[in-house]
């Protein structure tokens, strides 16, 4: 099935969490936060007046950033009390500044194996561990501090950081609850779950946190916003719009947020008020292409392609604008809507001319070549699309199709749409192409079973329906195959070739 997704308006993506959170402090940020760690000095009882003197001598010498020679300072100290977790921890500290990371580790391992309890040399260990990516050890050694002291909130921090980086966002969420249970209630941790709870497609518990972290923090745009876009997810719109116009009283100018609000209007259907919003960013930012963007796909669905190309003009002589052609791709749409090919075929040379590199532009090229009939041309566009993007999958699976309709290139047909369908295992029109590409290659079983899951994945369509009904025929299952025949032609009557299959069929059976 050769559909794809030419017009859309732009998808609402939940917004990351924001900067300054524990969970995105670089690695390397954190060595101030480490510094204090040694603050309190040597603590070994063993250590004498001098050991203590280089101790105190390789801080002043850290504070000066003169590392080299703070460890000469500690390893003086260390002669004294070889085995003291805070000289040892100070040395690979040290080192860990030098980017030397196996002598830190050698002195870390002597830290902790001193004194497995000791805190601060197994944060420094998993600070390195993280700077070297490996994860999984970090993560331990912040898992022994916990387990040792439940209590330490910088601990959980870290551990739920480590596990947001590897994806673990189940465990990130637990240890985000653990915090709130020690009573460090506030807008940023109840943020954090929601978008925790959101990615886990728990919508009920994320929005119960978001709300808390707008209760806590009445000026919380990011926690109000993702709570709009939850209530969005949810299909209530009237509540995403009163969140984007709250927002929007403590900031009048903020053209992101009237984007959103826009977007909620026309997924409400209230169409007027999304295009007098669009207008309105337009008004805020003329010189950004954001806007007459978003209104021309807006114009676009609406079937109003005059006034999309109005748009589209301003928007490609804006001056300096790097995603020209993106507008350009955009008005071949325009054009094509009105039947325009010629002017179609301009607008995506256009946007190929002025970003060479872009998939897109060839794609949308072999798109129109294709429905003009210029089948060679089609193809080299694809071609040329997927040689500048492996993963583009529509372009994958627009190709795989054109093989499997002119009955060629099968294997290869069926390679191309396996691609597409491993970066969007979800996507029906991908998996009715399969069962097609299948069907022309005598693999009726295997196709019978892709185009039904298309047809579960994709919903009722007549194209759909009448690949089902040939591959029903073929493998004998007659009645099957006039019912999906019949069904096809409720959808869209006007196809002479599936009419005569199917009184073809039911004379046969008479």
């Amino acid at each position: 099935m050769k559909k794809y997704i030419i017009i859309a308006i732009a998808g609402v993506a939940l917004f990351a969490i924001i900067k300054g959170s524990p969970l995105y402090s670089r690695s390397s940020e954190r060595l101030s936060d480490y510094d204090t760690l040694i603050s309190e000095g040597q603590k070994s009882k063993s250590a004498d007046t001098k050991s203590y003197a280089h101790f105190l001598m390789g801080n002043v010498l850290d504070n000066d950033s003169k590392f080299d020679q703070a460890i000469e300072e500690y390893k003086k100290a260390l002669q004294q009390d070889p085995e003291s977790p805070t000289i040892n921890t100070s040395i690979a500290l040290d080192y860990i500044r030098l980017n030397k990371s196996d002598d830190a580790a050698k002195y870390l391992n002597v830290a902790i194996e001193s004194d497995p309890t000791d805190a601060n040399a197994r944060f420094t260990l998993a600070l390195l561990y993280t700077i070297e990516k490996k994860f999984d050890k970090a993560a331990e050694q912040y898992e022994e501090i916990v387990k040792r002291d439940p209590h330490d909130i910088k601990a959980l921090a870290s551990l739920a950081d480590l596990y947001v980086v590897q994806q673990k966002i189940e465990e990130a969420t637990k240890v985000y609850e653990d915090i709130l249970k020690e009573g460090k209630e506030s807008g940023l941790i109840h943020f954090t779950l929601g978008i925790f709870y959101t990615k886990l497609g728990k919508y009920d518990e994320a929005l119960k946190h978001f709300d808390t972290a707008v209760k806590l923090s009445p000026d919380y745009t990011e926690a109000r916003l993702s709570r709009a876009i939850i209530w969005e997810l949810k299909g209530d719109y009237a509540k995403a719009i009163e969140d984007y116009k709250k927002t929007l009283e403590a900031e009048p100018l903020n053209t992101r947020v009237y984007d959103l609000l826009a977007h909620a209007y026309y997924r409400a259907n209230m169409t007027d008020d999304a295009i007098s919003t669009y207008k309105l960013i337009i008004s805020l930012a003329p010189d950004k292409i954001d806007g007459y963007m978003e209104l021309a796909y807006v114009y676009l669905n609406e079937k109003r392609p005059d006034e999309a190309l109005v748009l589209l003009d301003k928007a490609v002589s804006i001056k300096d604008e790097p995603r020209a052609n993106l507008a350009y791709i955009v008005k071949g749409m325009a054009y094509s809507q009105k039947k325009m090919a010629k002017e179609a075929e301009d607008a995506y040379k256009r946007a190929i001319e002025l970003s060479p590199k872009d998939a897109e532009g060839y794609f949308y090229l072999a798109s129109a070549y294709e429905s003009e009939g210029e089948k060679a041309l089609a193809i080299e566009g694809l071609k040329k699309a997927i040689e500048l993007n492996p993963k583009h999958a529509d372009a994958l699976n627009f190709l795989g199709y054109m093989y499997a309709e002119d009955g060629t290139n099968l294997d290869e047909a069926i390679s191309l749409i396996k691609r597409a369908i491993d970066l969007s295992p979800d996507n029906g029109a991908y998996a009715d192409s399969l069962g097609w590409a299948y069907y022309k290659n005598g693999m009726t079983d295997e196709a019978i079973a892709q185009i039904e899951k298309a047809v579960s994945l994709y919903g009722k369509d007549s194209i759909l329906y009448d690949h089902l009904g040939d591959a029903y025929y073929k493998k004998g299952l007659t009645e099957k195959a006039e019912d999906s025949w019949k069904k096809s032609l409720e959808m869209k009557p006007d196809q002479p070739a599936v009419k005569e299959k199917l009184e073809k069929s039911q004379k046969a059976r008479k």
